[in-house]
């Protein structure tokens, strides 16, 4: 194998390597907003569980962030729960960064 294919293939892994990561990160974010909503929601037990798992699913979807927040604020709203879009936003990204660091960590 010559020096550009071995390159090349050292890319790809990576390349693989850092999405495999990412699908993590965005899972673990999901359930740990999943379950922040579900308490501001007072959904406990395997309500909260449901919960998290759907949203979950959003990111298995591949919907993206944005459904994810689409879906949190019309969750919020049916539920009585008042938090501004822009602290939703700021909660997922939180969530983002300590999801992170526990799929570093793992």
């Amino acid at each position: 194998m010559d020096a550009l294919q071995e390159l090349k293939e050292a890319y790809e892994n990576k390349y693989k390597h850092e999405q495999d990561v990412l699908f993590k990160v965005k899972v673990r974010r999901n359930r740990l907003v999943g379950f922040w909503a579900a308490e501001l929601m007072e959904l406990s037990g395997s309500d909260a569980e449901k919960y998290a798992e759907e949203l979950v699913e959003l990111h298995i979807k591949d919907t993206g962030r944005d459904r994810l927040q689409v879906k949190i604020v019309d969750d919020f709203t049916r539920y009585g729960v008042h938090k501004s879009e822009h602290r939703i936003e700021r909660q997922i990204h939180d969530f983002m960064l300590q999801a992170q660091e526990l799929v570093k960590n793992e």
